[in-house]
């Protein structure tokens, strides 16, 4: 795998509206697990994206609640991919959403107060597209944090792209039609993938032929149990995130364990005991209510933490060392 170059190619300024809003809290998140899409410091953030066929890597800072991003880029940059740009960032880190009515609610039941306070602004971010975010969410079906990020990096390191801009080398995705030839004996024994690998190909074929505008407006659930392979939790999972719903989320082993202790006082309890009271608690809002627990139980040791400045040298040379 060659190194992409990619140069300076255009600045957006996205203001956040809708409450409270916390840079650092929004962009990066204590509970995900470090794939080499992202990096993440005390005051800015380095993402990847797949704007079609373009490979985009973006440079995010915030002064006085407007998110500036410095769009860097190998191919033709056209005004068409500025705005969309512009419109998947807003949409990825909620930069518009009014998180009022959330933070309403959630003052009045003590055990948000310290979740609350300390991750006040926090929105729910989701950078991966629709095809991106459905293939994490088969990589964290019915397993741990570290076979999952095991998964994730083979799959970018052998299908994906490596990029570097602005200093930082990243990861950057591969589209459904870049790895529509792949078998899948080649996720299996390659990727090493389990019985994961013969679902990513109907992954792969479904988000050739739907593209995301025509999956609006429809029931995602339903729409993203057509793939064979997705059930009822992956589908939930997967739409909960790229509709932006707060009053959805999805629950598993992991987190019904969290919810469980945190909103009924026990160790672990059945996920329609859960859903209820979450519901009860946080009409409308369950989805965001879920997201600050989560995140806060996190937050003291997260999964991949936040880089010292003075450790990008060594992040690039770790992920650099695996080009060919």
């Amino acid at each position: 795998m060659t190194i992409r170059h990619l140069e300076h190619a255009d600045t957006l300024h996205l203001p956040a509206t809708g409450g409270p809003f916390s840079f650092r809290h929004t962009v990066w998140k204590p509970s995900h697990y470090g794939t080499g899409l992202e990096a993440h410091t005390t005051d800015r953030s380095w993402r990847t994206f797949r704007i079609g066929d373009l490979v985009v890597g973006v440079r995010l800072m915030c002064e006085d609640r407007t998110v500036v991003a410095d769009i860097y880029t190998d191919g033709d940059y056209k005004p068409g991919h500025r705005e969309q740009l512009r419109t998947r960032l807003t949409a990825s880190y909620g930069l518009t959403e009014d998180v009022t009515g959330f933070t309403t609610l959630a003052e009045q039941v003590p055990v948000m107060r310290q979740p609350l306070d300390e991750l006040a602004g926090m929105r729910q971010s989701c950078p991966e597209n629709h095809f991106e975010i459905s293939v994490v969410a088969l990589l964290l079906q019915n397993t741990n944090v570290s076979r999952t990020t095991a998964m994730t990096r083979n799959l970018l390191a052998h299908h994906g792209l490596l990029v570097h801009f602005d200093g930082i080398t990243l990861r950057a995705w591969f589209t459904p039609a870049e790895i529509s030839s792949v078998t899948a004996e080649t996720f299996k024994v390659q990727d090493r993938l389990g019985y994961r690998a013969k679902s990513l190909p109907h992954f792969a074929a479904f988000f050739r032929s739907h593209r995301a505008e025509a999956l609006r407006g429809g029931n995602l659930v339903e729409r993203f149990q057509e793939i064979k392979g997705v059930g009822p939790y992956t589908a939930a999972v997967m739409a909960s995130h790229v509709s932006r719903d707060p009053s959805v989320f999805g629950i598993d082993v992991w987190n019904r364990k969290i919810f469980a202790r945190a909103l009924l006082g026990v160790p672990d309890a059945d996920a329609e005991v859960i859903t209820r009271r979450m519901n009860e608690l946080f009409p409308g809002h369950a989805g965001t209510a879920a997201l600050y627990l989560v995140e806060h139980e996190y937050l003291a040791t997260p999964v991949a933490p936040l880089l010292d400045p003075s450790g990008i040298s060594a992040w690039n040379q770790a992920l650099e060392g695996t080009a060919t």
